[in-house]
């Protein structure tokens, strides 16, 4: 903040830490209203920031997005937590005066869902672990899907372990055993059976225990959670990949599953409009239709070979013998796969081939001929795609490529012509 800042407004204060006294979403996750004192205000790199003496709002971390609602009517769109402060950014609506009270808003919708896709990660990693022996390294809560990344080898991640820690997860959750996150003494820590240890703070997260209740699962997290596990709703594991030399695993949880059920139903309903079918029918249907899409391309091959044989009969009868054939072809022989088929039947007939063509908005280019001595195709094309604004390539008897100028199509088979020693026609 530079001094015209500070002269323009009084409510902006230095920058300097401001300790915030009472962090409510450490203690009451469930609590989305409340009244707190601006303890400052003030504008850094563009953004107003703004602290308060107590605050719901949970900072961005651990894997967890930020809280989002209102300070005093003023939207927050970004809450961190940085050398003691915690930050509230607001992104619209008056900014709130040093010394105001305000009555502040978390959204709850938000909050929920970030609290059923944390406490479901716990859950899952507590499962992978506790079956397959794969640690959780890192985990990503994002707006469009949660991910955790195990320590294990994809080898082992098959499709019947990951379903395997799916159903313990849940089993979990719909066991609704009592959640219990808060600080905890020494004492307390050496008793508990941490699936991590401490990174910071003694701040664990307990599920089950109690009376009579086995500790199913510990871990130090700073993070919004229930107070019961059933809250979670549910767990989905949907797909699995690698990760480095481990695995990254993808999850949902809660109101998030619901909606992808929903959106999966839109899908099948509508697949199975396009296709005429009942959707218990449709991959059935869905199966036929690529049987005949494939028969259809093999037999659309076909057709083309024998087109390219054609006109590559047609191509060596019509040009002086033993000169390159630099020639613009069109229709579905100007395509790249037509081009290949005439340049490969004309190689075949002891014929040096430079063709182009267009197909959509790209000039293309295929040179061939037949194996042995010869000029260097490759190397020829090379050089005049880039007449075409494009790139390509290849081995001496056989190249392609293509670029986006088509209007200099003529120019770049000219000039491909003089390279191998005829002319474009």
């Amino acid at each position: 903040m530079d001094g015209s800042e500070k002269n323009e407004t009084s409510r902006y204060l230095p920058a300097k830490p401001l300790q915030v006294t009472e962090k409510i979403f450490l203690s009451d996750t469930y609590r989305t209203r409340f009244e707190a004192t601006v303890v400052g205000a003030r504008v850094r790199e563009g953004r107003t920031e703004v602290v308060l003496d107590r605050t719901a709002f949970y900072p961005e971390g651990g894997g967890q997005p930020a809280d989002h609602g209102t300070i005093g009517g003023s939207l927050v769109t970004d809450v961190i937590e940085a050398d003691g402060e915690v930050l509230h950014f607001i992104g619209g609506g008056p900014s709130p005066t040093a010394g105001e009270r305000v009555a502040c808003v978390v959204d709850p919708a938000r909050r929920l869902d970030h609290v059923q896709q944390h406490h479901g990660q716990h859950l899952l990693s507590a499962a992978f672990e506790r079956i397959h022996g794969a640690a959780t390294l890192s985990f990503h809560l994002g707006a469009d899907g949660c991910t955790i990344d195990l320590d294990a080898p994809p080898a082992r991640m098959t499709p019947e372990a990951l379903a395997a820690a799916e159903a313990e997860a849940n089993r979990l959750v719909w066991a609704d055993l009592p959640v219990d996150a808060r600080e905890r003494s020494p004492a307390e820590l050496d008793a508990l059976p941490l699936r991590k240890g401490a990174v910071k703070g003694s701040r664990v997260v307990v599920v089950g225990g109690g009376p009579a209740g086995e500790v199913v699962d510990a871990s130090p997290c700073g993070g919004t959670h229930p107070r019961r596990t059933g809250e979670v709703g549910a767990v989905a594991v949907l797909r699995a990949q690698k990760w480095g030399a481990g695995t990254r695993v993808e999850f949902a949880c809660g109101g998030r599953v619901v909606a992808l059920l929903h959106r999966a139903e839109e899908r099948m309903a509508r697949a199975s409009a396009a296709l005429r079918c009942a959707p218990p029918e449709l991959a059935a249907a869905v199966e036929k239709l690529a049987e005949e899409s494939l028969a259809r391309r093999k037999e659309l091959e076909r057709m083309l070979e024998a087109l390219a044989t054609v006109e590559a009969a047609r191509l060596d009868g019509a040009c002086p013998p033993g000169a390159p054939v630099a020639i613009r072809l069109d229709g579905m022989l100007g395509a790249p796969s037509g081009l290949r088929a005439v340049a490969q039947a004309m190689a075949a007939r002891g014929r040096t081939a430079l063709l182009g063509g267009v197909e959509g908005a790209r000039a293309h280019l295929c040179f061939a001929r037949p194996r042995g001595p010869g000029a260097h195709l490759g190397e020829i094309l090379r050089e005049a795609v880039t007449v075409l604004g494009g790139k390509g390539g290849g081995a001496p008897d056989l190249s392609q490529g293509s670029g986006p100028d088509v209007d200099r199509l003529d120019e770049a088979l000219a000039l491909a012509a003089a390279r191998a020693g005829g002319s474009a026609r």
